[in-house]
């Protein structure tokens, strides 16, 4: 289960998650310049569009008070021509984390099926390989080729 955890949440994986969070209102990182090139690296977009899109954004909304992602998008989506990298960059992203998140979860409620009180005593390499089957086992096995 540690080297499933190690593999889920590595240094390129937490460096995704903190550029993300410059687009929520109550981080630390909203809309800071500096975390867009991390971000565009990850997501693949146009950094200096978006550094000029977050500036406009950021003078726009400092007389509102912003404290979800919901509202944050209810403002820039009357205004999406004017914002189309972020709106583009920020919506492919939240858009594809909960599904990623999900996988996750299915993963680790398999992983509670197969080591059970009774197979404590199981090798990681076998519980892994045990758990890939148990995830992917929609997948046919081709018997001849193993």
């Amino acid at each position: 289960m540690l080297v499933e955890l190690n593999d889920r949440f590595s240094s390129k994986t937490l460096s995704l998650m903190k550029s993300i969070f410059t687009v929520y209102p109550n981080s630390t990182n909203f809309l800071n310049i500096d975390a867009i090139d991390e971000f565009c690296f990850h997501i693949g977009g146009d950094s200096s569009a978006l550094k000029n899109e977050f500036l406009v954004i950021k003078s726009m909304l400092q007389s509102k008070k912003i404290n979800y992602v919901i509202e944050l998008y209810s403002e820039l989506i009357s205004m999406s021509d004017a914002f189309p990298q972020t709106l583009k960059n920020d919506n492919q992203c939240h858009i594809t984390m909960p599904i990623s998140q999900v996988t996750c979860e299915r993963s680790f409620s398999k992983m509670k099926i197969i080591k059970n009180y009774l197979r404590n005593s199981m090798a990681n390499e076998r519980l892994s390989d045990l758990t890939v089957m148990a995830i992917e086992r929609d997948f046919e096995i081709n018997y001849e080729r193993v």
